[in-house]
């Protein structure tokens, strides 16, 4: 092998690495340390502490005092470009179906392997909420916002289903609420609570009305 192709692997491994790094350390539902994240990509501690290194100079991570890693603010800045205007004509709408049902309320894209939840809105003066973090993804068979977009980009295997309801699918004692998006988009929006027995049809058609009115707007 010649010595650019060489180079040019090793460049390219490293920038894997590094994009493979990104998405542990966004995707974690626990912070990561720099041990953590040497075990999750197979190098050892000095690899994973360069890769850390590199990325924080970019700010891309930031490392907390207790050693904590979590995505830096120049990521935040990349993510509030993505498709903003559909998160712009979200944003109230899922206000409003969050502080009317009570639940975490969230909007979720497809983005051409798995659910990623692009928008999350917790209820204000709400006692207690669940959390659900902008950017977590999963299967879209797994879950009712992932099955909704399922039905979208594969009808004929899926087919469309007004709703979709899942319960401990994705987080254990939590259920979900879902329904499409209308508006070209294999796109859903959905609400997130701590199970119990709810009045599906009342939450579903408050969260068709807030998608008709996000897929005029966005």
């Amino acid at each position: 092998m010649e010595k650019h192709e060489r180079a040019a692997d090793a460049g390219s491994q490293t920038l894997s690495r590094g994009l493979a790094a990104l998405a542990l350390i966004g995707e974690s539902r626990i912070p990561l340390t720099i041990n953590d994240l040497a075990a999750a990509l197979g190098v050892n501690r000095s690899a994973a502490y360069r890769l850390v290194r590199t990325l924080e100079r970019h700010r891309f991570v930031q490392r907390s005092l207790s050693g904590d890693l979590t995505l830096g603010v120049r990521l935040a800045a990349f993510g509030q470009s993505v498709s903003r205007d559909l998160q712009a004509a979200a944003l109230p709408e899922l206000q409003r179906v969050a502080d009317d049902l009570q639940m975490t309320a969230f909007l979720v894209v497809f983005d051409g392997e798995e659910a990623v939840t692009l928008l999350s809105v917790e209820p204000r003066n709400a006692a207690t909420f669940v959390a659900q973090r902008p950017g977590r993804r999963h299967p879209i068979g797994r879950g009712s916002p992932g099955r909704v977009i399922q039905s979208i980009v594969d009808p004929a295997h899926h087919p469309p289903a007004r709703y979709e309801l899942s319960h401990d699918e994705v987080i254990t004692g939590l259920s979900a609420i879902a329904v499409p998006l209308r508006s070209g988009r294999a796109a859903s929006i959905a609400v997130l609570y701590a199970t119990r027995p709810v009045e599906v049809e009342l939450i579903v058609d408050r969260l068709e009305a807030a998608s008709t009115l996000i897929s005029a707007t966005g």
